[in-house]
C-alpha cells in the first residue's frame, strides 16, 4: 500500500518524542511504501532525514517558526489559534494538496493534534489517526497539581484539546492508542474502530553490561523540558531524595535527560543531586542505579523511560499513574513497585536500597515483562492489518 504518513515532530534521532514513529516506520516499511511528512523544529539536520531515507519513498520536511519559544508563548500560540494550524501546518496542507493531485495514496496515517489543521477538510483516502496518549488526560492531571492563573490557562487548553480529540475522531476511520486508558480517556471504552498500538522497546540495545546494580543510587531520565518530567524530577530531589538521605546519607538522585528547565537546573547544587543535560547515551547511567524512581502526578499514554529502564534490569518505583502506563491491554501488571505520597516513595525506596545492598541482583522478571508485552513488531503487525483493513473498505 502506499501510505502518507504525517507527523508533528520528526522522527528521528531517537532520543526525540517521537521515537514511537521510527519505529513503526521501520517495521511498516516492510509491506508498505511510505511518504513521510513531517514539522521540524530548530534542531533539526539533514543527517536524521538521511536515517529514514532507506525507510521512506519520500520525505517532505516544514520548519517551524514556534519550535523553541518559550512556554508561555507556546501556551500563547495554542490559545490564539492552534486548531486552525499556522505557519509549518499550513505548508504540509499545501504540500498534501499537491500529492493528492499528483498521486494515488491508499491511506494516510498522521499523529499530533495540531496536525489535524493540515488535513481537515480536504478530500483524502481514508485517515488513520495516531493519537498515542491522552492530551486531554495529561492536561487534566496537570490541572490538578496547578494553581493561578497557570490553572486557569490550562482549564482553557484542556477544553481546546477535548474539542481537537473530538475532531479527530470525527475525521478518522480508525483510531490508535498507545493504551487502552487513552483510548478510553479519548473515546469512552473499546470500538471496533479503535487499536491499542503499545510502545515497544529494542531490548537488544537497552541491555546491561554489568552484573549487579549501583550502589544507593536513584535515576530518572527523559526529556526534561516535558512538564510531567519536569515535575517529576524535582519531586525526586526537593521531597523524596531528602528524606532518604535522612537513613542513606550517601544517596544520591540521577537526571538524566536534555533541557532541563531552570528550576530543575539549579538543583545541581543540591547535595547528591547530578542533573546532566543532554547525553550521548542513557545506558550508562541506568548501570550505575539501584532503582528507577518515577514520581509522575499526571501525564499519559506509556512511559518510554519506564520501558527502558526494566529492560535494563532497574528496579521501578513508580506512581500509580506512571505504572498504570505499563498494565497491558489483557489487563497484566507490570513487575514495578508503587507508591504515591512522598513519604510512601521515600520508605519504599530505603526498604529496597537495603535489599539491593544485600544482593545487588537486576531485575531480571522486568526485562522479561517488557519483551513479552512490548515488542515494536507485533506494535507496527497491529497498524499494518488496520491498513489492510481500512484498505479493504
Amino acid at each position: 500500500m502506499r501510505v502518507l504518513y504525517l507527523t508533528n515532530g520528526f522522527p528521528y534521532p531517537l532520543t526525540s518524542g517521537y521515537l514511537r514513529h521510527y519505529f513503526l516506520i521501520r517495521e511498516l516499511a516492510q509491506w508498505h511504501a511510505i511518504t513521510l511528512l513531517a514539522v521540524v523544529g530548530p534542531s533539526f539536520r539533514v543527517e536524521h532525514a538521511e536515517a529514514l531515507a532507506p525507510l521512506t519513498v519520500r520525505i517532505q520536511t516544514f520548519r517551524s517558526a514556534g519550535r523553541g519559544r518559550s512556554r508561555a508563548g507556546k501556551a500563547l500560540a495554542w490559545t490564539q489559534g492552534a486548531l486552525l494550524g499556522r505557519g509549518a501546518v499550513q505548508d504540509m496542507r499545501a504540500a498534501i494538496r499537491r500529492l493528492l493531485a499528483e498521486e494515488r495514496f491508499d491511506a494516510v496515517l498522521f499523529s499530533g493534534k495540531e496536525t489535524l489543521a493540515a488535513i481537515d477538510g480536504l478530500s483524502t483516502p481514508p485517515i488513520i489517526a495516531d493519537f498515542t496518549d491522552a492530551a486531554s488526560l495529561r492536561l487534566h492531571g496537570q490541572i490538578a497539581v496547578s494553581h493561578g492563573v497557570r490553572r486557569l490557562a490550562l482549564r482553557l487548553k484542556y477544553v481546546q484539546m477535548r474539542r481537537v480529540e473530538r475532531r479527530i475522531l470525527a475525521r478518522a476511520v480508525h483510531g490508535l492508542f498507545a493504551s487502552a486508558r487513552d483510548r478510553d480517556a479519548v473515546a469512552g471504552g473499546p470500538r471496533p474502530t479503535m487499536t491499542v498500538v503499545p510502545n515497544g522497546v529494542d531490548v537488544a540495545y537497552w541491555q546491561r553490561q554489568t552484573p549487579t546494580l549501583g550502589a544507593e543510587t536513584l535515576i530518572f531520565t527523559g526529556a526534561m523540558n516535558y512538564a510531567p518530567n519536569a515535575d517529576a524530577a524535582l519531586r525526586l530531589v526537593r521531597d523524596i531524595l531528602p528524606r532518604v538521605q535522612s537513613e542513606f546519607p550517601q544517596a544520591r538522585a540521577l537526571i538524566v535527560g536534555h533541557s532541563p528547565r531552570p528550576a530543575l537546573a539549579a538543583e545541581r547544587e543540591r547535595p547528591g543531586v547530578t542533573v546532566t543535560g543532554w547525553v550521548d547515551d542513557v545506558r550508562p547511567y541506568l548501570e550505575q542505579a539501584t532503582l528507577f524512581v518515577a514520581p509522575l502526578r499526571f501525564g499519559a499514554g506509556i512511559q518510554n523511560k519506564l520501558l527502558e529502564a526494566m529492560a535494563m534490569q532497574v528496579p521501578v518505583i513508580a506512581s500509580p499513574l506512571a505504572a498504570d502506563g505499563l498494565r497491558t491491554e489483557d489487563g497484566a501488571a507490570p513487575p514495578v513497585r508503587v507508591a504515591e505520597t512522598a513519604e510512601e516513595f521515600a520508605a519504599a525506596i530505603a526498604e529496597e536500597l537495603r535489599a539491593r545492598a544485600a544482593i545487588p541482583a537486576p531485575d531480571a522478571d522486568a526485562r522479561r515483562f517488557v519483551a513479552a508485552h512490548f515488542d515494536w513488531r507485533v506494535s507496527a503487525w497491529r497498524v499494518h492489518r488496520v491498513l489492510e483493513t481500512v484498505a479493504a473498505g
